[in-house]
């Protein structure tokens, strides 16, 4: 580093007054002009288009709301089946293959339990009382067994579950 800057530093003390001066001046403006574009810039130009994206988000945001309150309310109010919620949920689940034991649950709704039953009918049939009967699962509790099927508890609710 020496064999570098020993004849530098002889150069610079070879210059006058005036010329250092000048030389001094030049380095900062040439360290200004580095930080300039090397910082500066570099940071506006990322904070300009951080500012363009959040527009652009908040315009999508502002057109999905709007496309959301036009579809209206995602279900008609739901009325309690006409025939009761045990013998409905007993006609379906019979309707699916499956045999059902009701009871109430631990939160007070209407539980059931399903044992030794294959996935694909029990999720049928829930899907089933969710979309054409209007009912809510409000909890599933689902343990696997040895031979691949499933022992299920749960409780239904006509409308929103109660917390």
């Amino acid at each position: 580093m020496n064999r570098f800057m020993g004849p530098l530093a002889l150069w610079y003390s070879g210059r006058t007054l005036r010329e250092r001066r000048m030389l001094m001046v030049m380095a900062g403006l040439l360290t200004a002009t580095i930080i300039w574009l090397g910082v500066i810039r570099p940071v506006l130009a990322w904070r300009s288009a951080a500012a363009d994206r959040a527009a652009a988000s908040a315009e999508t945001l502002a057109e999905v709301r709007t496309a959301v309150a036009a579809l209206g309310p995602a279900r008609a109010p739901v009325q309690a089946p006409s025939e009761g919620l045990d013998p409905l949920i007993r006609r379906t689940a019979e309707a699916a293959g499956l045999e059902v034991v009701i009871a109430m649950s631990p939160s007070g709704q209407l539980g059931f339990q399903l044992a030794r039953v294959r996935s694909g009918p029990l999720f049928a049939w829930l899907a089933t009382l969710e979309a054409d009967h209007g009912l809510t699962i409000c909890s599933l509790g689902v343990v696997e067994n040895a031979d691949a099927t499933l022992n299920v508890e749960g409780a239904l609710s006509v409308g929103p579950c109660a917390a």
